[in-house]
């Protein structure tokens, strides 16, 4: 039998899946000319990068903050408010997602189509909101994380997806 839980991450995970694939398809930008080569498109996925680490910066900068407003300095002996504790889940959780992103992101852009390199603002863009959806549910309540999740995982499985797609011709 489902209780309260279990339809509270059902819904987060049609909600994620539906964010993920429909804003693929509504943000997906048109053909584009060639743009170049390999090194063309890695140098534009690397830029693209600088948001990924923007947000994990930011995440650090939660973390960091709270513990001092707390004074929770020793994390292995100081108490952590309920806040602490789900920032720093979300952050380790979003270095965990990054770790499978990045690779996946330069991986897809030096196998790219020329025409589809398109693909990695789109994507970037995705993964950054689904990674503020999923930090921000998980703050007010950790049931409210399974969107967010859903969605990354979406975003993370569609770019290596792709990469895999574009190694195997």
């Amino acid at each position: 039998m489902l209780d309260r839980r279990h339809l509270i991450s059902a819904a987060g995970v049609v909600f994620g899946t539906a964010l993920a694939w429909g804003g693929l398809a509504l943000f997906w930008p048109g053909p584009m000319a060639g743009s170049g080569s390999a090194a063309d498109r890695l140098a534009l996925a690397a830029g693209l990068l600088v948001w990924p680490a923007l947000l994990l910066v930011h995440m650090v900068f939660a973390v960091a903050l709270a513990r001092f407003f707390t004074a929770a300095f020793d994390p292995l002996n100081d108490p952590e408010s309920r806040f602490q504790r789900r920032a720093q889940r979300a952050l380790s959780n979003s270095v965990e997602q990054v770790a499978v992103y990045v690779p996946a992101m330069l991986s897809a852009a030096a196998l790219a189509d020329p025409g589809d390199i398109r693909f990695a603002g789109v994507m970037t863009g995705l993964f950054c909101v689904s990674r503020l959806l999923f930090w921000v549910g998980y703050l007010i309540h950790p049931y409210l994380r399974a969107p967010g999740m859903i969605m990354t995982l979406n975003v993370n499985v569609a770019i290596v997806g792709y990469a895999l797609y574009r190694a195997l011709g």
